[in-house]
């Protein structure tokens, strides 16, 4: 029996060493901004939460002054990284939930949490970079498993409250599409967005933050940067690094084509006909790697959801592994151009990067136009299909 609770747990020892080792190093993130908003807020506490110090959700900034009350107990920078990490071990419990609602065994199900906080993303983007990516990310794995189960409020509420903590969730809204038009969901939903952001406010509101301040959280972050893409992996950084397209120009168009391609998946999955837990994550995969692919303005960590769909999606059907493998080789790439190489060397990096995202999100659509045909060529009456064979 002990070597039985030894055999499983033996999948986190080295999690816990690698976690262990990067626990203490400090990136530019963590040094120019991280830590100075938590002193801001150990030494004010609670109406720091009305300052606008900080160009990041308050949500976030809530969960930091929880990790206050620890000061003295811990360095800042362990403190800070130990909130992500938390939210990294909650979405390993979900992503094994969700292999598990799936239909693999129970064994296959834990060996994947255990493995969850070891995706060299994740793991960077945690315990070294020391961001929160994995905090919005959490909510949107519990919004995909209650789309599984068919619980379309929690989906929706999920969502929500992902939103509150970063706009990159907005990523996640074509799978929603696709839930609203299939009739999955009431658009009535739609209105927990609001609600849900308004109340996860309400504590920085009471603290004294003006409410249009809040509001325009997201709008002032995305005029932040003057970029077309900041360390991005995508064919932006090819337009920004050679002034291919002016600013302005370039941003609409980037906004129109990838709502269009988009829009264009969500319907070429409603026409396929097959509604399969593989399908809805080829689709989930497909649309967050699209949206930040397509999109003008994004950073490095905002391909964050398709680094963790693709590996989802590999999970269930190992065919995609490769889309899955180049995801992971692209992020990490930018990841270590940012953290470890000369700043003004990262966007070369990004240019080769971009060709890794570009042949995952080839064999994505490709999937998905193959999906498609089979499903078309399966409808077709017997005889048809004999004939096209060269049957009698």
């Amino acid at each position: 029996m002990q070597w039985r609770t030894a055999r499983w747990l033996l999948p986190m020892l080295p999690g816990a060493f690698l976690y262990w080792m990067l626990l203490t190093q400090e990136s530019r993130d963590m040094h120019f901004f991280l830590e100075p908003w938590f002193d801001v807020i150990v030494r004010n506490g609670f109406p720091a939460m009305a300052g606008d110090y900080a160009n990041y959700s308050p949500p976030y900034l809530y969960l930091l002054g929880l990790a206050s009350a620890f000061h003295g107990l811990a360095p800042p920078i362990v403190l800070i990284k130990a909130v992500s990490i938390v939210f990294n071990l909650v979405a390993a419990v979900v992503f094994g939930l969700i292999v598990l609602e799936i239909g693999a065994s129970s064994q296959k199900a834990f060996t994947c949490a255990c493995l969850f906080p070891l995706i060299p993303t994740v793991a960077v983007n945690a315990a070294w970079w020391g961001q929160c990516d994995v905090i919005y990310a959490t909510f949107l794995l519990c919004a995909f498993l209650a789309s599984l189960k068919r619980m379309p409020l929690r989906v929706m509420l999920f969502f929500s409250i992902g939103f509150a903590f970063k706009a990159q969730a907005i990523f996640f809204a074509p799978y929603l599409l696709y839930l609203l038009l299939k009739k999955e969901m009431p658009w009535a939903y739609v209105a927990l967005v609001p609600l849900v952001y308004a109340a996860m406010m309400a504590p920085a509101w009471l603290a004294g933050r003006p409410a249009r301040a809040l509001a325009a959280i997201y709008l002032d972050q995305g005029s932040y940067y003057r970029l077309l893409a900041a360390n991005a992996p995508n064919p932006w950084a090819f337009i920004e690094k050679y002034h291919l397209l002016p600013y302005w120009p370039a941003v609409f168009a980037g906004l129109v084509l990838a709502a269009a391609v988009n829009l264009g998946l969500v319907v070429k999955a409603l026409r396929s006909g097959r509604d399969t837990p593989e399908t809805r994550l080829l689709l989930l995969a497909s649309t967050t790697l699209a949206s930040p692919y397509l999109l003008p303005k994004m950073h490095d960590r905002y391909f964050f959801l398709a680094d963790i769909f693709t590996i989802l999606l590999a999970v269930v059907a190992p065919r995609y592994r490769l889309a899955a493998l180049a995801m992971q080789a692209a992020s990490l790439a930018v990841y270590l151009a940012f953290l470890e190489g000369p700043f003004h060397h990262a966007d070369k990096v990004a240019l080769l990067a971009a060709l890794l995202t570009s042949f995952a999100l080839a064999c994505l659509l490709y999937s998905q136009g193959t999906i498609g045909r089979w499903a078309g060529w399966r409808n077709r009456p017997a005889a048809a299909r004999l004939h096209a064979n060269g049957g009698p």
